[in-house]
Parts: structure tokens; sequence; C-alpha cells
């Protein structure tokens, strides 16, 4: 990985990657994102960010985050090598973009 920040990228998922995604239990509505890139923050970690609890859906929080490599895993799928990276948010910040 290189030492600076990469530009944002938006990581919804393609048509064809909604019908193969695997998920965690039967969802007849396939999500548009990767389940595994969604978190949850209950009032702690929102009172820790100093953000109100306030949040409404549909608003966007810009952050950033240093997390620790938990797990790595490598293999060949069938379709050629395959990676799997978990991560542990250790710290984040945040600033939310609707004000």
């Amino acid at each position: 990985m290189s030492g600076g920040w990469s530009d944002l990228r938006d990581m919804e998922l393609s048509d064809d990657s909604k019908l193969d995604a695997v998920m965690p239990y039967s969802m007849p509505n396939k999500p548009d994102y990767p389940f595994g890139l969604k978190i949850c923050l209950t009032h702690e970690e929102l009172a820790k960010l100093d953000l109100d609890a306030d949040c409404e859906v549909g608003d966007m929080l810009h952050f950033k985050a240093v997390a620790e490599v938990t797990c790595v895993s490598m293999s060949d799928n069938g379709n050629g090598p395959c990676c799997r990276v978990e991560l542990q948010i250790h710290r984040m910040g945040v600033i939310d973009e609707d004000v």
C-alpha cells in the first residue's frame, strides 16, 4: 500500500455483483453496497466523535480512520487469485458534510 491518501472511490456493487453477492442471510432486495463495508455507531461512539445523535437517513458524514489489519486470506476461487483483508478501526474522525 502506498503512503498517501487515495481518491474517494464509489464502492457500489455492479448489477452482476449484486446478483452474486454472498449475504449473511436471505435478502430479496440486494443492497447497493457490499455488506462488509457497513459500520454501526451508537450514541456512545457518536459522543466520542462530538456528533449529535440527530443524524437522519441520507445524511453524509466524511470520515477518516486508522485501522489494524486483523486477518489476511489468500485463495484461488477458480477464477484467479482472491484476497480478503479484515480491518479493525482503532481511531477515526468525522465531519458532518450536511452542516
